[in-house]
């Protein structure tokens, strides 16, 4: 915001030097004549009223002749008489509540230059963890309340009034009032603290600028274990009294994520501290606030005994996702919401990068294809949108925190880190820090430095990407010694899109050995392939891959006899992991949009029936229980034959893996034996069920047994909810017990994953109406609705029918929008979209209409996938051949 503070001679003044207030109302940014420099602000909350007090002070440059001041504030009772620019008294304030504006107008033109804002204001410490909120725990047996903020990405002005845009940066100075015993933590250290008897006043250090979304406020009672970097930074992990034990790991990957990231973007972390806090209520996974981080428990805590591999997993991408936005995110800051995905994109993919590099037996770039494979789910859908998206108003914001942000973000950064090469990428990224170091940057400004340090045509390739929605299929077709390439818009609904990309294409053939790379422009192009990569006559050794790994985001349609001779090359064991999962995503994709067969997707699932990797099986379960859901409904009669299919790929590495962990096994095995042994048991194998209960009842009697470690729960309590009905309990009852009495966050989440998964409607309601009650916090209603099987869709559709407008008033922002895409997306049927499209007519809200949109259209494409499987010919014959074969 370097505004120059002279008004240029001879220039018309802008409006905002005269005319009303009004002329403020329903925009999309605040102006631009006035920005803060720095923020005093002084806040004293009421753990017990649930309330708060402040003051601010903040020194605002006036750059162009005006007689208003216009600023963020929603939720606060501003005191008016308080209200100061330098020694001037408002002459209107007004508020406009939709739009969380307040404009001071004063009597004559302020002058130019700097002066100093100041007022005084109360809050309430809410409910909705958003702003200034409070969040409940347990201290010897009695509830207590915290006070935590929670900002990103409009919800500084709910606690002071600022200018509430990533542009404005500022430093701060805050000042808290706080209970003696208490814990108080922001985004610096503490200058110095004095105390009158119970109540104590913490001054900390002043802040480098910063954007509001990224100021921080933690007050609690906090034991914390701490560690140094390399360079001397210290870094604490702060839990709850009594669990700081289980905050060792977080702290571990969190000191070396500042090495690695110092060394990667060779800039030092930027802050004195790093500060990392567990919060019992919380909306979101994590939020990167600078020098103090805030996480959901279960995202930050691990304990040996009572964790799983899979969160320990989780809690270390998490840390390394949030410590490099201390750097891409907080110290280079994006310019506007629209440039979202460069935060959450780059730190998707650098937290990949950091924990690789951290436990390289994770193997965790094979795992990364999830999020490439989630991103090109959601953006093969019409009502997807570009990764650079225009808000037009702080109440769209919410909506692009998804998977085309995150996912499709990190994705195409990948692809441009392997177009790229390594070492150039990271030199490129160095420079981009070192440049835009706190201020704040656009997405061109990114590409800019990429091309100036590379050479390449970074901002033409990129920009197809980001600019535009969705990506291409390549069709793949073999002529003579050529392969025919061509581009086009791939959609799930089958329709095709006029989208044309540059596609930075990778190809193998025959062997690993040889990869020929190509920029693809045009809509048609020719590969050649030569002698080194199998004889096509002799068959056999012949094969061709596109998109070596699934660097590219874009899928591949192969010709019949490509197709035929990489499922040859699969089941002769020549592909790698990454490719492996590659071929089986696009063909269950293309499936989907009728672009080739259902018995084509059966023929290739049955080709991984040997498969032992965690990453394969991970997207083979995946897509089999998809089938699986599907042919309920597509071809009832097929239905059971086929899950009886499924059960066999999935059967014989199950078996070898068993129920009881191995002594030295993988870190990847123990993940995968609870991903088996589920989707047995939902796959409705009777003998997987059948252990399961065995164990759990044993477990039920004794929680210590070591017959059912934390990895393996999960599917015991799917395999007892398979019998529980409204006349026989004991199992539901068990587990609700297990629920109310478990100390540890993760296993209460396991059990509320499990609860709505049962065929019995009585016990789907009880289970449903759990989250209206103290038992379940609101952040973790979600947990609960994924749970609900597609038996019981119906009886879930009216529930949450009848209880809309309950659920529209207890939960807030993107929490809402959990309701609509877990239960809508269940139905299978035109008519059920249309009725479920006419209830939300009179009832959407912009923060969750896209997301109500996308649910649609994903009911619309199951339709027609069903009504393609159903009248596919000779369906039952593959099904039972493929039963058949040894």
């Amino acid at each position: 915001q370097g505004a120059n503070l002279k008004a240029s001679p001879g220039a018309s003044a802008p409006p905002a030097a005269g005319g009303s207030a009004e002329q403020f109302r329903g925009k999309a940014r605040l102006p631009s004549f006035a920005a803060p420099r720095r923020y005093e602000l002084f806040l004293r909350p009421d753990l017990v009223a649930c309330t708060f007090s402040g003051s601010v002070a903040i020194s605002v440059a006036v750059s162009a002749p005006t007689r208003f001041l216009v600023l963020n504030a929603l939720d606060l009772s501003v005191n008016r008489a308080s209200i100061r620019f330098q020694a001037l008294a408002p002459t209107e304030v007004v508020f406009f509540k939709d739009d969380g504006v307040l404009v001071l107008g004063f009597a004559k033109q302020l002058p130019l230059g700097e002066g100093v804002l100041k007022m005084d204001f109360t809050g309430i410490l809410n409910d909705q963890m958003r702003g200034f909120y409070r969040s409940k725990y347990q201290y010897k047996g009695k509830e207590r309340n915290m006070a935590v903020t929670q900002f990103e990405s409009v919800d500084a002005r709910r606690c002071f009034p600022c200018w509430d845009e990533p542009a404005f940066k500022a430093k701060f100075k805050l000042t808290l009032e706080v209970p003696s015993e208490l814990v108080a933590l922001s985004n610096m250290p503490v200058a110095n603290a004095t105390f009158a008897g119970p109540i104590k006043t913490v001054h900390y250090q002043e802040s480098p600028p910063m954007s509001t979304y990224l100021v921080a406020i933690v007050v609690g009672l906090f034991e914390y274990v701490e560690g140094m970097t390399t360079k001397g930074t210290r870094v604490r992990v702060y839990t709850q009294i009594g669990k700081s034990n289980q905050g060792k790991f977080a702290l571990d990957v969190g000191v070396k994520s500042l090495n690695l990231y110092k060394d990667y973007f060779d800039t030092p972390f930027p802050l004195p501290k790093l500060d990392m806090v567990a919060i019992p209520d919380f909306a979101a996974g994590a939020m990167e606030n600078y020098g103090l981080v805030t996480y959901r428990e279960v995202a930050l805590l691990f304990d040996d005994k009572s964790s799983s591999a899979s969160s320990k997993q989780s809690v270390a991408i998490t840390v390394a996702h949030e410590l490099a936005h201390q750097w891409f995110g907080n110290l280079v800051t994006m310019e506007w919401w629209t440039h979202l995905w460069l935060n959450e994109g780059f730190a998707t993919w650098m937290s990949h990068l950091a924990v690789d590099s951290f436990f390289p037996q994770w193997n965790i770039w094979a795992q990364f294809l999830d999020r490439t494979t989630t991103a090109l789910r959601l953006d093969s859908l019409e009502a997807s949108h570009p990764i650079e998206v225009e808000i037009h108003h702080a109440s769209e914001v919410d909506q692009i925190f998804d998977a085309i942000s995150y996912d499709k973000g990190a994705s195409v950064i990948r692809m441009l880190q392997s177009y790229l090469g390594a070492e150039r990428f990271q030199k490129a990224m160095a420079s981009y820090m070192k440049k835009y170091a706190y201020s704040n940057a656009k997405t061109e400004d990114l590409w800019a430095v990429l091309e100036k340090e590379t050479g390449e045509p970074v901002k033409d390739l990129m920009t197809t990407w980001t600019k535009q929605k969705g990506y291409p299929v390549i069709n793949a077709k073999i002529k003579g010694n050529d392969i025919e390439i061509e581009q086009a818009q791939f959609l799930l609904d089958g329709s095709s899109g006029s989208g044309m990309w540059i596609v930075p294409l990778t190809s193998r053939c025959g062997a690993y050995d040889t990869e020929k790379k190509l920029l693809l422009k045009l809509k048609r192009e020719k590969l050649v392939i030569g002698s080194q990569c199998g004889d096509r006559k002799k068959g056999g050794n012949f094969w061709t891959k596109l998109n070596i790994d699934g660097t590219g985001f874009y899928r591949v349609k192969y010709d019949d006899e490509l197709a035929a001779a990489l499922q040859n090359a699969l089941e002769t064991k020549k592909l790698s992991l990454m490719d492996k999962i590659g071929i089986v995503d696009d063909l269950y994709a293309l499936s989907i949009a009728r672009q080739q067969t259902f018995a084509s997707l059966l023929h290739l699932l049955y080709g991984y029936r040997g498969e032992a990797d965690y990453s394969v099986l991970s997207h083979i379960n995946t897509v089999t229980t998809s089938i699986a859901k599907i042919s309920a409904d597509a071809t009832p009669a097929l239905a059971g034959d086929i899950k009886q299919l499924l059960i066999k790929i999935l059967l014989s590495p199950a078996e070898k893996l068993g129920w009881d962990p191995k002594k030295g096994e993988s870190h990847l095995d123990v993940m995968l034996r609870p991903l088996l042994l589920t989707a047995l048991v939902q796959l409705g194998h009777g003998k997987t069920i059948n252990e399961g209960v065995r164990r759990f009842n044993i477990f039920t009697r004794d929680r210590g047994t070591s017959l059912l470690p934390p990895d393996t729960r999960k599917a015991a309590y799917l395999a007892v909810m398979q019998n529980v009905s409204s006349s026989n309990r004991s199992g539901y009852d068990a587990l609700r017990k297990i629920y109310k009495e478990s100390a540890e966050g993760e296993e209460r989440l396991q059990v509320l994953g499990i609860l709505s998964s049962c065929r019995d409607k009585g016990i789907v309601l009880e289970s449903l109406n759990l989250i209206f009650t103290s038992e379940v916090r609101n952040q973790d209603a979600y947990i609960l609705l994924r749970g609900i099987q597609p038996e019981a869709r119906e009886i879930s559709w009216n529930w949450l029918k009848e209880n809309w407008e309950l659920i529209s008033k207890t939960f807030a922002g993107s929490l809402i929008t959990d309701f609509v895409e877990t239960i809508v997306p269940l139905f299978t049927s035109n008519e059920k979209a249309a009725e479920i499209s006419k209830f939300f007519a009179t009832r959407t809200k912009p923060g969750f209409e896209r997301t109500l949109k996308q649910s649609l259209e994903n009911v619309r494409i199951s339709a027609r996938w069903a009504e393609g499987i159903r009248s596919e010919p000779g369906l039952a014959q593959t099904v039972r051949e493929l039963l058949a074969k040894p």
